[in-house]
């Protein structure tokens, strides 16, 4: 299946020539619900995990008294190859990353901010001879309905071209460019992409963007690895009336309201924060570094 975005309706170098070097390629994954193999890249799947490596655990659950509870065990969010995404800089000798998370919120250790404790995994798919198939069940200890639990999906890539978030943007450029898509309507058509995407720009709505993203191992730039949406398109674009840019080309036909209909505009089933996004930023010195996450 191909799943293709609309064209923008405005193509905002001609209005503003200098924002041409700070384009960006970002992948929308375009997850739709389906039964992804642990080898295969995906949302919410089976991992091709080694059966002689312990899965990770989170023990951070004090109860409403303090006591502790757990550890449970983490659970998982993606998988990601090489050879459906060669524009991921992969630590040598490494083809394949998994994503777990512990589905509670964490007080984010840097740079600040609460979100999902996530950990990367980095190796290479050939040296997991034999895999772990009974991996753990997250409704053993979780509740799909309010905790961050991915329904496993498949994945269907696009490139597309963006431009960063008017907070990644130098003072009077921003300045000029925000006025400009507002004036114009066009925020929403030809700013940062939504839904589940791989690189690119996070939109800062919320939120002002942190004013330190830096590694905090070793000081090195943050840069968006991941990012997860409630929808995969604005709301507006899933009531019924007229299609916006986001909606795929070849779903515009679904019967508004109909389930088909909402498992196109929330296919994975998490609500992100409070109804909106959040990004997985890793360093782009050292992908192994300590992750952050940042919910908007």
């Amino acid at each position: 299946m191909t799943l293709t975005t609309g064209p923008a309706s405005h193509d905002p170098v001609r209005a503003f020539p200098e924002l041409a070097p700070y384009a960006r390629t970002t992948i929308r994954l375009h997850p739709r619900r389906g039964a992804p193999g642990p080898r295969d890249s995906h949302i919410g799947g089976p991992l091709w995990w080694p059966a002689d490596e312990p899965w990770p655990y989170c023990a951070e659950h004090p109860d409403v008294n303090g006591r502790q509870q757990g550890p449970y065990p983490l659970v998982a969010v993606a998988q990601l190859t090489a050879v459906d995404f060669p524009e991921i800089r992969f630590p040598e000798s490494t083809d394949l990353v998994q994503l777990l998370w512990c589905p509670e919120w964490h007080d984010q250790p840097h740079p600040e901010g609460w979100g999902q404790a996530c950990r990367l995994f980095w190796r290479r798919a050939g040296d997991v001879t034999e895999p772990l198939v009974a991996q753990p069940d997250p409704d053993e200890h979780w509740e799909r309905d309010l905790d961050m639990i991915p329904t496993a999906c498949v994945l269907y890539p696009e490139r597309l071209t963006e431009y960063p978030w008017r907070d990644e943007l130098p003072a009077g450029l921003a300045d000029r460019y925000e006025a400009w898509l507002e004036e114009c309507g066009l925020v929403d058509d030809v700013s940062t992409v939504p839904g589940y995407k791989l690189g690119g720009s996070m939109r800062w709505g919320v939120t002002d963007m942190p004013e330190t993203m830096a590694c905090g191992e070793c000081r090195a730039p943050l840069e968006l690895f991941l990012q997860f949406d409630t929808y995969e398109y604005e709301l507006d674009g899933c009531d019924g009336r007229a299609p916006e840019r986001f909606r795929p080309l070849e779903e515009r036909a679904l019967e508004p309201k109909s389930e088909e209909w909402r498992a196109a505009c929330e296919p994975v089933g998490m609500t992100v924060g409070r109804g909106g996004h959040a990004g997985l930023f890793v360093c782009s010195a050292d992908p192994r570094h300590p992750a952050s996450f940042f919910t908007q």
